[in-house]
């Protein structure tokens, strides 16, 4: 009776809890909710991926997933990426390319906001849920959440390298076996995720030796230590470090070739990547949540602080590690680039640590002087990149590029800018420390003030970001005239190939492969044809022009100067470079036979030498002509494009019957004729030379040539040029 009698009133109160729990996630589903709409409405600006060759791979490899179940480029095999290509396989079942990016990006934008929920509760460990509410906030509203429209690996992998934080944090506090065996899980899963989190299980056991390290057995233990104990300590440590860096730079020639010989490269690039995060979340985040890791003297640490700053530590040792040598690396092998991309995995913890502040914002002084100085080297140092429409690696720096666009700020102005956020920042964070506990109103409202300038700055910056990616999609899309699906239309969606020649601006080509989805191969006859996925040049299989080996292709796509053998079914224009150009749509009679074919020629017209000491030079290869028939070959010389100094170009045509070379690829055989003069600046030649019965070859060659920038700085191409050159078939010479 007893007991029953005081079970019965633990009942209402359980039933009062689930309505209680509602209503206290409400303002954080609110806020997902608001914040996911405004990732998806920015991702109907982003009409085309543009970010290549990033975007394009993602695509290939998923559509493949979708398709067969295994992942490859272009119809090949290729090996595991990341399983954000399985998590948005799903959406290419849909045919209609449009709706299936669409919907792409729909799921980017879900899974990418969904960051603020494990950003919540790490934050709730440590403070109470209006708090919290805050830094999960401020999590999913980084300029980095542009990338949500975007077909890459961080949409899935920053909301996973949250909830490992979190994981991590809950596991280290609670010590149950359950936690612990999630976070290793999670880190484990990380690698797979992006490659980058490989980092987390290290991230996981050095916060685990931090908080070892800083807890009360270890201080006993090392109480008795003297002074050769401490000696010895840290030869151990520098051993393990040694050993550590030899083991892991035998497995990655990055960290090897970063820490074994460009250590300094990876301390400033290392500082640029965190000072463009310290200014796309405003500055604020950073000096607060460092200064807020140190309590005031005598203060007691609760155990959910001390497990938070160990975790913090080592996320900020481990991302930024990674970060340092990931851009130290990419330095000497493409370019020297301002690497944010890989550092944002960081901001839940620093958002966390502000809200440390928030909540109790009394800090010790030589903590907010050390942090105050760390951010003010990194805004001196870090490079704004305000020269750059977007800056996809570093989108923190995306609000200052659109204040130089629509504000005029030069980066004397945003430094200066920049510089005067730091000292408010540290006013914001002294103040309460001299306004005193009694005036709570006073230190509350500089409290908010500060909670709603770092989100409304952060705001402001990824929508910049976003802006300017939407327009980089636009542009990008631009490159082909609308429906930019036409050849999938055309086509029916049958095997088609892609054949090409002198492809300098690739990015026509890319946005017709992602829109595109019948076409297979991707060949050019000069070896000019991009990744990401095999590409192949033809060889020749006989002099009649068929080539070797055969595609299965019903269709072909070919750029001007390339004719193969078939039904021409459409033509569509796009852009290469500045010229806009004609592709077209050739229903092949098989096999696979060129008619003609030209290379050597530039999109606008010229020839060029590889390096100013090897002639320019240009070929046309004719395989078949109508009715097997006699005619001349028309040859076009002209330097009319350029109307600077005169350097005089002798230039060689040599006309004769086309074999097989030892390579594969179409070769002059017996000279017919040869024919030699100069070309001089404003003029312009042609030639009807008498040619044989198909095949046959004219190969043209232009020595010396000129530089257009070296003659006139005002012009910026500094290609080495020959001249433009032209080439047709005709069957009589035309009456003048």
């Amino acid at each position: 009776m007893t007991q029953a009698s005081a079970a019965t009133p633990a009942a209402p109160a359980a039933d009062r809890a689930w309505p209680d729990r509602v209503l206290a996630a409400l303002p954080l589903a609110i806020v997902f909710i608001w914040l996911f709409f405004l990732y998806t409405w920015e991702s109907w600006g982003h009409v085309t991926p543009w970010l290549f060759t990033d975007e394009l791979q993602n695509a290939q490899l998923s559509r493949a997933i979708a398709a067969t179940g295994h992942a490859a480029r272009r119809g090949e095999p290729y090996g595991f990426q990341s399983l954000y290509n399985y998590v948005i396989a799903p959406a290419w079942w849909i045919s209609d390319t449009q709706t299936a990016y669409s919907l792409v990006k729909t799921i980017g934008a879900l899974v990418m906001t969904a960051a603020l929920f494990p950003a919540y509760g790490l934050a709730r460990m440590v403070v109470s849920p209006r708090y919290a509410l805050f830094a999960a906030a401020a999590t999913a509203v980084i300029p980095a959440l542009v990338f949500s429209s975007m077909l890459i690996e961080e949409p899935a992998a920053y909301p996973w390298a949250t909830l490992c934080f979190y994981l991590m944090a809950k596991a280290l506090l609670s010590r149950r076996r359950a936690w612990i065996a999630a976070a290793v899980a999670a880190t484990l899963i990380a690698p797979l995720v992006r490659g980058e989190l490989a980092i987390l299980p290290l991230v996981f056991l050095l916060a685990w030796l931090f908080l070892w390290w800083t807890g009360e057995r270890a201080r006993k233990w090392r109480s008795g230590w003297g002074r050769w104990d401490w000696i010895g300590a840290v030869v151990l440590c520098v051993g393990i470090l040694i050993v550590f860096n030899a083991t892991v730079s035998a497995q990655s020639h990055e960290w090897l070739i970063a820490t074994g010989y460009y250590r300094m490269r990876m301390i400033r690039y290392g500082l640029w990547a965190a000072g463009a995060l310290t200014i796309g979340i405003g500055v604020l985040p950073v000096v607060a949540g460092l200064a807020a890791l140190f309590r005031r003297r005598g203060e007691p640490r609760p155990q959910a602080e001390r497990v938070f700053a160990a975790v913090f530590a080592s996320g900020l040792i481990g991302i930024g590690w990674y970060t340092a040598v990931k851009a130290a690396y990419i330095s000497t092998v493409f370019s020297t680039l301002v690497e944010e991309r890989n550092l944002i995995y960081v901001a839940p913890l620093i958002f966390t640590a502000m809200a440390m502040w928030l909540e109790r914002p009394r800090v010790r002084w030589w903590a907010l002087a050390a942090s105050a100085a760390f951010v003010l080297y990194l805004i001196v140092s870090t490079p704004y990149k305000m020269e750059f429409h977007f800056y996809s690696d570093a989108p923190g720096l995306a609000i200052l590029e659109a204040a130089n666009r629509h504000l005029g700020w030069t980066p004397h102005t945003a430094r200066v800018v920049l510089l005067s956020m730091l000292v408010i920042s540290v006013v914001l964070i002294a103040l309460p420390h001299f306004l005193g506990s009694a005036r709570r109103k006073e230190v509350t409202a500089v409290v908010a003030a500060a909670a709603i300038g770092v989100l409304a700055w952060t705001v402001t910056a990824q929508i910049s970001a976003a802006t300017a990616s939407d327009s980089f999609s636009n542009d990008f899309a631009q490159n082909i005239s609308p429906p930019l699906d036409w050849l999938d239309k055309a086509t029916g969606g049958k095997p088609t190939l892609y054949l090409g020649q002198s492809i300098i601006d690739p990015n026509g080509l890319w946005i017709l492969e992602f829109w595109n989805r019948s076409i297979k191969d991707v060949w050019s006859l000069d070896g000019t044809a991009p990744g990401p996925g095999p590409t192949l040049t033809p060889d020749l299989a006989g002099a009649n022009g068929r080539l070797f080996p055969t595609p299965k292709a019903v269709y072909a796509v070919t750029d001007p100067g390339v004719d193969i053998v078939g039904t021409v079914v459409a033509t569509h224009n796009h852009k290469n470079a500045a010229s806009t150009i004609p592709w077209r749509l050739v229903k092949i009679a098989q096999p696979l036979r060129l008619a003609h074919a030209q290379t050597g020629i530039e999109t606008d017209g010229w020839v060029v030498s590889p390096d100013g000491v090897k002639p320019a030079k240009a070929a046309y290869s004719q395989f078949v002509t109508p009715g097997k028939r006699r005619g001349y070959a028309h040859v076009i010389i002209s330097r009319r494009g350029w109307g600077g100094t005169d350097v005089p170009g002798l230039v060689t045509i040599r006309l004769g019957k086309l074999v097989k070379g030892k390579d594969k690829q179409p070769a002059l055989g017996t000279v017919l004729s040869v024919h030699r003069f100069w070309i001089h600046s404003r003029e312009l030649k042609q030639f009807y030379l008498p040619a044989p019965r198909a095949p046959f070859r004219v190969e043209v060659a232009v020595n010396p040539t000129f530089v257009q920038s070296t003659l006139d700085p005002r012009i910026g191409d500094t290609r080495h040029l020959g001249a433009q050159v032209g080439f047709d078939w005709v069957p009589r010479i035309p009456r003048r």
